[in-house]
């Protein structure tokens, strides 16, 4: 089965007094062949999983200065855009498929 992949470009924020890594790519794998993504639960708990994933890569929107929060609030956009894609192609490979019938006289 196929698995997610969230290429994350972190985005760099000025930390005062500290080098920042520019372009950082970060790969994080998210595993659901143990999830039944025909269900609505099953998509739930995809769309958590995928969630936490971003959290893991993103820097964190509660931070104090405006621009760690916009820095933050890019990346989470960019890679909720990234990922939409393969989630979408994800789920439709888990879709059943419709059978037709066509009869001939």
């Amino acid at each position: 089965m196929l698995k997610i992949i969230l290429p994350a470009l972190l985005l760099s924020v000025g930390i005062p007094g500290a080098a920042v890594a520019q372009d950082i790519h970060r790969d994080i794998h998210i595993s659901h062949s143990d999830l039944d993504l025909r269900s609505a639960a099953g998509i739930k708990q995809l769309d958590r999983r995928i969630s936490r994933a971003i959290d893991a890569v993103c820097p964190d929107l509660t931070a104090g200065e405006l621009g760690r929060k916009m820095a933050a609030y890019r990346c989470r956009k960019t890679m909720y855009a990234t990922v939409a894609a393969q989630r979408t192609r994800v789920l439709a490979a888990a879709a059943p498929t419709a059978v037709t019938f066509m009869a001939a006289r």
